[in-house]
Formats: C-alpha cells, sequence, structure tokens
C-alpha cells in the first residue's frame, strides 16, 4: 500500500504535528509507503487563478499541480491532517483540493452531475478543533465540517471515507490526548488491503 498525507499545520509543536508522527509511525509499523506533503513547508500556492482555469479547460496543468496529482495517482491512500479554522479548512488545505482535484482528474460532469475518478482508493481524514464533541453537536458544526470534506469532496470523486475529529484539544487531559492518537493506530489498521496485494 502506499499512502500520501496532506499535511496542514506551521509551526511544529501542535497536536495535529502529534497526529502527523503517530501516523507515520503507524505506517512505518505496518510498512506502508508513504509520502507526506506539508503545505506550509512547501509554500503551496493555495489560489486557483484564472491561468489555472484555463489550464484545466486544455488538459494541462501546472507543473506543481501535476506533481500533487501522480502522487494521488499513485497512492492507494489518501491522508488529510488539518485544524478546523471557521468551521472549515484552513485556506491553504482549501487551496490544495481546489488546485489539484480537478475536473478531467478526480471527476467528470455528466447528465446526473459529477461523477468521481478516483475510485478504488481510501482516505482517512483527522482534524482537531477547539470546540468540545457537545458544542460543535449543539451548533451543528459536527455536520457542516463532515459533510464538507466527506460527501462534497472525498466520496464525491470516488475516495472511501474514514473521518475523525479530535475535539476540545488545547483542554483535554494527557490521557484523553494519548487516547485520540491511541485511536489512529485502530484506524490504520482497519484500512482493507488494495486489490492485488
Amino acid at each position: 500500500m502506499k499512502a500520501c498525507i496532506v499535511f496542514a499545520h506551521d509551526g511544529n509543536t501542535s497536536f495535529n504535528h502529534e497526529i502527523l508522527k503517530r501516523v507515520t509511525d503507524e505506517f512505518e509499523k505496518h510498512q506502508i509507503d508513504y509520502t507526506v506533503r506539508d503545505l506550509y513547508e512547501m509554500n503551496f500556492q493555495p489560489v486557483f487563478n484564472q491561468l489555472d482555469m484555463k489550464r484545466v479547460e486544455k488538459g494541462n496543468v501546472s507543473s506543481d499541480i501535476e506533481e500533487e496529482q501522480s502522487l494521488i495517482t499513485d497512492s492507494d491512500l489518501l491522508v488529510m491532517i488539518y485544524p478546523v479554522w471557521w468551521w472549515s479548512a484552513p485556506a491553504i488545505m482549501k487551496g490544495y483540493v481546489d488546485r489539484v482535484f480537478t475536473d478531467g482528474f478526480a471527476f467528470h460532469y455528466e447528465a446526473n452531475g459529477p461523477v468521481g475518478l478516483l475510485k478504488n482508493k481510501q482516505a482517512l481524514v483527522f482534524t482537531t478543533t477547539r470546540e468540545s464533541a457537545e458544542e460543535m453537536a449543539a451548533q451543528g458544526m459536527d455536520t457542516v465540517i463532515s459533510k464538507q470534506i466527506v460527501e462534497g469532496t472525498l466520496q464525491m470523486i470516488g475516495y472511501e471515507v474514514a473521518y475523525q475529529n479530535f475535539a476540545a484539544v488545547p483542554y483535554v487531559d494527557d490521557a484523553t490526548r494519548k487516547g485520540m492518537l491511541d485511536s489512529i493506530g485502530e484506524k490504520i489498521a482497519a484500512l482493507r488491503q488494495p486489490v492485488g496485494v
């Protein structure tokens, strides 16, 4: 199995970085090949501009996007790790989705709407929030966040998706944080092997 990890949190001391480390440790334990795309470290350009639009229409994306699409194509598993800001992904992660999962690569339109082209692939999404699970449920925030990335993005383009949000991260005790990290191993252990492996 091959995995592409797309990571969006600046600095190096956040709980998101602990999630990333646990994911890569688990991959090494399970002998899963992986590549990490640290969007801030890469200084990824997140704006889907007019030039990008014209390139997509011609089927000729820019070299930076071609590289990302090649990694996605070669991977059986996509992992996305990011904090939730304003009930959504950070702009740099949203820009990755906008620029990389293009029409003709990730999906195409038919009479009844978009059809995903990234079939027989799995995705794991790990997010973090300051809000507690109870606060999120009361506001409907949990549903909004999940629908955006799971149904509105990854399932639409063909992925089989497992999603986990870690809530109230700045406020929970060390034992709870350890439990959160340990649950990552369970998610990875539950992955199905790609066909032919």
